[in-house]
């Protein structure tokens, strides 16, 4: 082992030449720390070493995340062997031995073996410095706005039945007060970048025979806006009253007056409490609706409807590829209208198992980075082990078993020990750390999904 703390000190020294501010300097302190080195041990008829072996500043370390130890300085600082890695040459490196005098120490003897066959670990201590253990999911999470894909251009089109018959009571509200309440229960989980018009028809004149004509021609759209604007679409609400006849057929007809142009599909939902009463003919106008150029399904929900206007609107219906729906209460009509929230729920368990993915694929990456970088200096270091122990055999029989170069075997496994209890130590301590961060990033997003899904469930109209 004190051989092996000479040979770091000999490292740190030429780390402190990489780190000097001038790299002419470091070049000529380094150049100049190799000849008085070999002054003070040739003799006469020895010859130095090949330039090539001469010891080279290496360039500087870039920034890393963390402050290295002075261990990862002193390797990532080593001068990289001529020989080393894929330029080893047993034959030139034999040539090379050849050169060395007898009378060197062992710790002379690993610095020129090392000058040769020293390997590079500068690429792995920077993998370490740099590793990033955390595992966050970044991906993007529902929100309780549904949104359609830019491309989907889909139009909501809401009909009310304002005839007079909505006057009439359900539970303690009046039929309209609550197709009113989940009206806009229903609008306000609409998509947020869809299209929504509110259309009321039957809304003028009365149940007389002699408005029967101004109550049949009445339909308008009160609300035509890009997704829900919750006060505009209140006011708009709130002036819809129960006034006259049922004419269902015209408001299906003026409902492609509500489409925007450019839209791709469109659902009509159509809310009243009886037939047409005003001599039209819905289910024509719902066929047509359904067959025209723009994708459109008609939906047709019965509110407090006797049997034979029931059977009457599920034609309508049917006749829009749309369906209908009966509901006796106020409950039912937002029950059946609060569905859309299903979609948020939905979003929430599809991001929650799309986050568990990431966050196990994060994982599994940084173990294996972890595992494979150090399985990487594990082999490089055995490989220089054994050559540096080649080139000491080869030395050891050229001076016949004498000298310093005797006592560097020692020095040279010590050297082969220390760097892979780095890469082992350092490399499980990662893969440990990347498996805490990713088991604790797969329960939260677990926890955060399931919590999603809860929050959906109660935020539901």
């Amino acid at each position: 082992m004190k051989k092996w703390a000479s040979f770091i000190m000999f490292l740190m020294l030429v780390m402190t030449g990489c780190t000097d501010s001038d790299p002419a300097q470091k070049d000529t302190a380094a150049t100049q720390q190799t000849a008085n080195l070999q002054e003070q041990t040739k003799t006469p008829d020895q010859t130095t070493s090949d330039t090539s072996t001469q010891m080279q500043a290496r360039e500087p370390l870039p920034p890393v995340k963390r402050e290295l130890t002075a261990f990862e300085l002193a390797l990532a600082n080593q001068v990289v062997g001529t020989y080393a890695g894929e330029n080893y040459d047993e034959e030139k490196v034999k040539k090379e031995l050849d050169k060395l005098p007898a009378t060197l120490t062992s710790e002379q003897y690993l610095e020129e073996l090392l000058k040769l066959l020293g390997e590079d670990y500068r690429p792995f201590v920077l993998t370490f410095a740099n590793f990033d253990s955390s595992v966050d999911v970044h991906l993007q999470r529902p929100t309780e706005e549904i949104t359609l894909p830019e491309t989907q251009k889909t139009h909501f089109a809401l009909l009310i039945d304002a005839s007079g018959s909505m006057k009439g009571k359900v539970g303690k509200k009046t039929k309209m007060e609550a197709a009113r309440e989940a009206i806009d229960q229903f609008a306000s989980v609409l998509p947020k970048n869809a299209t929504i018009s509110l259309r009321v028809y039957g809304h003028k004149g009365s149940g007389s025979d002699q408005d029967k004509a101004l109550s049949c021609a009445s339909t308008e759209t009160f609300y035509s806006e890009t997704g829900y604007q919750k006060e505009s679409f209140q006011q708009a609400l709130g002036k819809v009253q129960p006034a006259g006849w049922t004419p269902i057929a015209k408001a299906l007809q003026a409902v492609q007056e509500d489409i925007p142009a450019g839209t791709n599909e469109t659902f009509v939902y159509v809310v009243s409490d009886g037939i047409e009463t005003c001599g039209g003919n819905p289910v024509e106008a719902a066929k047509a609706l359904n067959q025209s150029s723009i994708k459109t399904v008609v939906n047709i929900i019965g509110f407090d409807v006797d049997n034979e206007g029931q059977r009457m609107l599920k034609q309508v219906a049917d006749a829009g590829a749309g369906t209908y729906i009966t509901v006796q209460d106020e409950e039912a009509l937002k029950k059946h209208l609060r569905g859309e929230y299903d979609k948020l729920k939905q979003a929430w368990y599809a991001w929650k198992e799309n986050a568990k993915e990431d966050a196990l694929s994060q994982k599994e990456a940084k173990k294996k980075l972890a595992e494979d970088t150090k399985e990487k200096v594990k082999a490089l270091v055995e490989e220089e082990k054994q050559r540096l122990l080649d080139a000491r055999e080869y030395l050891k029989k050229r001076f016949n078993g004498k000298g310093g170069i005797m006592d560097t075997d020692s020095a040279i496994i010590d050297r082969k020990q220390e760097i892979w209890r780095y890469a082992v130590d350092t490399g499980n301590g990662l893969w440990r750390d990347s498996v805490d961060n990713g088991n604790q990033e797969w329960r939260e997003v677990i926890e955060e999904g399931q919590q999603g899904v809860r929050d959906a469930n109660a935020k539901k109209p």
